[in-house]
């Protein structure tokens, strides 16, 4: 008897996410990658990356890679980032990496952040892992509000 193997994908339900605005528009899961991507800039984040990996993996359907200079910097882009996202109902599902590390990872479920020195980005190429992913144009989530 073959034996079947199950696809289970542990993310955030699909239904649209909805913040209370003046234009009580909703925002997706992309608008959300957006968002995230916009406020790691703010916060002096450097090279920038959003990929779209739902093609490729079950982990997620976002990445975002961000190069800070320091760990302090990392904890406050991280801090950010979660206080930041709660406000859409994006609950953090883990972090690893502690505060004297050099690169945090926070799982959000459909977005997955990656925060890291410069060296560590160097060493790992995590982009280049992931090649085959969308890259999102920075233009497309530099314009998100």
């Amino acid at each position: 008897m073959q034996g079947v193997i199950l696809n289970i994908k542990l993310k955030r339900k699909e239904k649209p996410i909805q913040k209370k605005t003046k234009e009580s528009q909703e925002i997706n899961h992309l608008n959300i990658a957006y968002l995230a991507a916009k406020e790691t800039e703010e916060k002096k984040g450097e090279n920038i990356v959003l990929l779209d990996v739902s093609k490729l993996t079950t982990l997620s359907d976002y990445f975002l890679i961000v190069t800070a200079n320091s760990s302090a910097q990392i904890e406050a882009i991280a801090r950010h980032l979660e206080e930041f996202l709660s406000k859409y109902d994006y609950k953090l599902i883990s972090k690893e990496g502690v505060v004297s590390s050099n690169w945090t990872v926070l799982d959000f479920g459909n977005l997955i952040v990656h925060i890291m020195r410069e060296e560590e980005r160097s060493y790992y190429k995590l982009e280049r892992f992931w090649c085959n992913a969308v890259l999102i144009n920075e233009n497309q989530w530099k314009k998100a509000s």
